[in-house]
C-alpha cells in the first residue's frame, strides 16, 4: 500500500461545525515532555460521522478529550459552531458540555435507580426544560430508537441492547451539536456491539446527529462516513466511505491500519 499523507481537505472544510486549527498538546515539564498532539487541524461538517483511529499512544483519545473540554490544548484553537471552546471559563464548561455535547460510553452508564424515562429526561431536566416538553421529547426520541416499551423499567430490567438504546436517547434528546464516543464498543460483546453500531447509524442517518468517535475497532469505524488516522500525534491519512458497503470500507480501513501498525480489533 502506498502511504498517502493527510491532504489539505482534512484540515479545511466550508461550513464546518467542528474545526480544530493547529492544535497541540504537550504533557510533562521541561526535560521530560511528551507531545500527544502535534499541529492537528481537522474539520467536521454538520451531519458527518467521523471515526478517529490509530495505534495506542497515537493521540486519538487526547484529541477527543480536548474537543470534550476535559483536557486543554497547549496550542491552537477548537471551535464548535464558531465558538472557541478553548477560551471558555471554568464556570462555563459544565454548561457547555451539558447543552452542546452528547456522550456515548462503552457501557450504557445509566443510573440504576432511575427508570428509562427518568434517565433520558435527566438531560432535559438539568437544562430547565418545561415538564410537558420533557415528556414529549423523551417519548418522541424513544419511539425513534424503539425503546418506548422500557421507559417504565429500571436498567436492571432491560436487555443490554435496550440499555444501549436508552443511553443513546439520553445522548441525543437534548439536540446536542456534537455526539462524542470514546471506544464505545470496547467493553461490549458482539451482540451489543451490533446494537450500538446500529444505533449510531440511526442517530447519524435518520436523526442528523454529528458524531466524532475514537475507536480501535475497524468494524466500528466502517460504520462511519469518514475515518481519520492518527500516528505520533499527527494526522496521517483519511478514508471516505462514499458508496462503499460496510464490508468493503472495513477492508480499506484494515489496509491502512496494517500499514500503520499497532493494535486494532478485527472482526
Amino acid at each position: 500500500m502506498t502511504r498517502t499523507k493527510a491532504s489539505a481537505s482534512v484540515a479545511t472544510a466550508s461550513n464546518a461545525l467542528l474545526e480544530l486549527t493547529h492544535v497541540g498538546k504537550v504533557y510533562g515539564s521541561k526535560g521530560a515532555l511528551t507531545c500527544a498532539l502535534d499541529d492537528v487541524s481537522l474539520a467536521v461538517r454538520t451531519g458527518e460521522f467521523v471515526a478517529i483511529m490509530g495505534p495506542s499512544g497515537s493521540g486519538k483519545s487526547t484529541l477527543l478529550n480536548c474537543v470534550a473540554t476535559i483536557d486543554t490544548p497547549t496550542s491552537g484553537t477548537i471551535e464548535l459552531d464558531g465558538r472557541d471552546v478553548t477560551r471558555l471559563r471554568r464556570a462555563d464548561l459544565a454548561q457547555f458540555r451539558r447543552e452542546e455535547l452528547g456522550f456515548v460510553f462503552q457501557d450504557s452508564n445509566l443510573l440504576d435507580t432511575l427508570t428509562g424515562f427518568e434517565n433520558i429526561a435527566l438531560a432535559l431536566t438539568l437544562r430547565g426544560v418545561a415538564p410537558h416538553e420533557v415528556d414529549e421529547r423523551v417519548r418522541a426520541c424513544a419511539s425513534r430508537l424503539e425503546v418506548e416499551g422500557v421507559l417504565d423499567k429500571f436498567p436492571g430490567q432491560m436487555s443490554g441492547g435496550q440499555r444501549q438504546r436508552v443511553a443513546a436517547c439520553r445522548a441525543i434528546v437534548g439536540s446536542p451539536k456534537l455526539i462524542l464516543a470514546d471506544e464505545p464498543t470496547g467493553a461490549l460483546d458482539s451482540k451489543n456491539t451490533a446494537v450500538l453500531l446500529d444505533v449510531l447509524d440511526q442517530m447519524n442517518r435518520d436523526m442528523g446527529a454529528t458524531i466524532l468517535m475514537v475507536t480501535h475497532d475497524a468494524y466500528a469505524a466502517a460504520h462511519s462516513t469518514r475515518t481519520v488516522f492518527v500516528r505520533d500525534g499527527r494526522l496521517f491519512n483519511e478514508l471516505r466511505r462514499g458508496e462503499s458497503t460496510v464490508n468493503d470500507y472495513y477492508q480499506r480501513i484494515m489496509e491502512v491500519m496494517a500499514f500503520l501498525g499497532g493494535d486494532l480489533d478485527a472482526r
